[in-house]
């Protein structure tokens, strides 16, 4: 019985002990700290506007990796985390995202890439995260806002309503294959 009391309090000490020392490592200043002081971290989701016959493979903000948008259509129900971006500047903030498209009519890929600056209606803080917006020409649009894409009163870019538009390609890539052949 006396066996049984010690390693149950041992136990005791060791979840005590284990648990003290990660609330310590959160609670850290400077270094120790998971964010560093004067950032803010925001969860990531994007919505393609290409329209049919075009994808996101992967994209990137920042070299973090943020998901992938099998259809030119929609998207932005699947949220990953997080970017790190400064809490508050004078400046405006920009971002870099990386992305590739990919075209299924005509096996076609590529990536593209372009810094943009990130649109704020609300402070990160006060936001739901980063929404980032896929245009056609390949243009990017990063917003922070309170409300979600799908809300009427959304600042940025319009959630794309079915049904999709053809992806129009760019002079420089390959054409759209005729219909019914």
């Amino acid at each position: 019985m006396k066996s049984s009391f010690f390693k149950f309090a041992l136990l005791r000490w060791l979840l005590s002990a284990l648990l003290a020392l990660l609330l310590s490592a959160c609670a850290g200043t400077g270094s120790n700290r998971l964010i560093v002081e004067g950032k803010s971290s925001a969860p990531v989701s994007a919505v393609s506007h290409y329209g049919k016959g075009i994808g996101i493979g992967d994209f990137y903000i920042n070299g973090q990796w943020g998901g992938v948008l099998y259809d030119g259509w929609g998207g932005g129900g699947a949220t990953v985390c997080c970017v790190t971006l400064p809490s508050t500047t004078n400046a405006p903030i920009m971002v870099t995202v990386k992305w590739k498209t990919y075209r299924t009519g005509v096996t076609e890929e590529r990536w593209h890439e372009v810094t943009v600056p990130v649109h704020f209606d609300v402070p990160l803080g006060k936001s739901d995260g980063l929404k980032i917006h896929f245009l056609p020409g390949h243009r990017v649009e990063v917003w922070s806002a309170r409300i979600g894409l799908w809300d009427p009163e959304y600042p940025g870019p319009p959630y794309p309503r079915p049904p999709a538009p053809d992806y129009v390609p760019l002079p420089d890539e390959k054409p759209e294959p005729a219909k019914g052949k």
